[in-house]
């Protein structure tokens, strides 16, 4: 039975419900409805912030704190994002098997924070990131990249357990938090950019320590074969690469506009790449799923399965998605201007041109788990890297040539171009996967011995 089947139309549930696929299936519809509603609450919150942000800081302090954020996010995803993926496909296959109880956070928790602490300290001891080598800059970011990264892990161990609802609640609290930064900087009490960076910083620190300390405490005794399983090293570095190149891709454009354009510039692709991130608001519930989806047994041991889903989903999503899109785009002149108080107009061409590659994201979502279920790794991270080179040398050109906006065009063109790519390749694919599944070698045995 191949996952388009089965997530086939409302007309056919008395058939599905026949079979015993049919009670997992159902599983991963709730799991995306409690995902989505909440990642929604979180998104809804963090745009209130962001309009506070522009409201109530100065142009220079709302820069800064555009960059901080970047570099955190940015951060956290290029060290960390390889290791949590590993650790989450190892652990939602094991938990597809039958094998439930919790085995590798403690030790995958402890591999990230190593790399954010170790790039931290390289920064530390001399690269200049703003304004001439910033260490309060520089300590301030590594904070919050460790935070923001010890949260996403968490949510990845719900999400392999299936509790998306836990997850969701995480997400929420971190919003919550810079929420808080917010409203304590429209009430005057903190109000430069470090002062905000800090207490953001102080935030994410706090919800990340609380969401990760039951966790720790139950895993950190467990042998490390046991718990993350064998080819961790390479099947890591690989998609610690893709990790990498896709988080320097996402970002790549406002390390270029904050190099070579002005404050103005900043703020205005920061703000619309935040208006971007409500367009994308289901993205997170979608990957959720979809991670842990592809990463079921049933999808990992059948090319059939995998490029079947990957079909059927292009077909169900690119008349929705591209009506969601175009009226997006269509009403930025309008809304866009009364959120930023008249600020920043460059953010509607911008927003509007980030739209194409928002439409080709959504309908392309699967490709990138769908080569990761066909453990091409290398693959995978050759199409992102290339993508990121490409993207680097145009967006700098752009920048040269033709202002922010021209940057935006660049990233709409290339951005789009590796999403179909990726997916292209996914569906290339004509023989079973000869390599051995994480869950093969990661999977303990009854006695839970490694």
């Amino acid at each position: 039975m191949t996952d388009r089947q089965a997530e086939g139309s409302q007309t056919q549930g008395h058939r599905w419900r026949r079979l015993p696929i049919y009670g997992r299936l159902s599983t991963f519809r709730r799991g995306f409805v409690s995902t989505f509603s909440l990642d929604v609450v979180g998104r809804g919150l963090s745009a209130i912030a962001t309009v506070l942000f522009i409201r109530t800081l100065g142009v220079d302090s709302f820069a800064y704190l555009v960059l901080f954020l970047t570099v955190g996010q940015f951060a956290g995803g290029a060290l960390t994002g390889g290791v949590r993926t590993r650790y989450l496909r190892a652990e939602a296959e094991r938990v597809s098997r039958g094998h439930e109880q919790a085995t590798g956070f403690a030790l995958a928790l402890l591999t990230g924070l190593g790399l954010i602490v170790g790039t931290g300290l390289l920064f530390w001891a001399g690269v200049s990131l703003v304004d001439g080598g910033d260490r309060e800059f520089v300590l301030l970011a590594t904070l919050y990249t460790a935070g923001h990264a010890s949260i996403e892990l968490a949510m990845f161990h719900y999400q392999a357990h299936l509790r998306f609802s836990k997850g969701g609640t995480v997400g929420v609290a971190r919003s919550v938090s810079l929420l808080t930064v917010a409203v304590l900087a429209t009430l005057g009490v903190i109000g430069s950019g470090p002062a905000v960076a800090g207490a953001a910083a102080a935030g994410i620190a706090a919800v990340a320590a609380i969401a990760c300390f039951p966790l720790i405490r139950q895993t950190l005794a467990v042998p490390a074969r046991a718990a993350l399983g064998g080819h961790f090293g390479s099947e890591s570095a690989w998609l610690t690469l893709y990790y990498l190149a896709s988080a320097g891709f996402a970002y790549a454009n406002v390390f270029v506009v904050a190099s070579l354009l002005d404050d103005e510039a900043i703020a205005s692709y920061g703000a619309a790449i935040r208006y971007l991130a409500i367009v994308l608001g289901p993205v997170p519930a979608l990957l959720a799923v979809l991670r842990v989806r592809t990463s079921q047994h049933d999808v990992v041991d059948s090319t059939k399965v995998q490029t079947n889903m990957l079909l059927g989903w292009i077909k169900q999503t690119i008349l929705p998605a591209g009506a969601a899109v175009g009226i997006a785009a269509l009403t930025a002149p309008f809304f866009i201007p009364l959120l930023n108080s008249g600020n920043y107009p460059d953010t509607v061409p911008i927003f509007q041109l980030l739209m194409i590659a928002a439409l080709v994201i959504y309908t392309t979502m699967p490709g990138a788990s769908m080569l990761m279920a066909q453990r091409r790794y290398r693959t995978l991270a050759t199409i992102y890297a290339v993508a990121l080179l490409i993207e680097v040398v145009a967006a700098v050109l752009a920048a040269e040539l033709g202002g922010v906006i021209a940057v935006a065009a660049t990233a709409a063109v290339v951005g789009a171009g590796e999403a179909a790519t990726t997916a292209f390749v996914a569906m290339r694919i004509g023989v079973p996967v000869e390599e051995p599944t994480a869950a093969s070698e990661a999977r303990p045995s009854p006695t839970g011995a490694g």
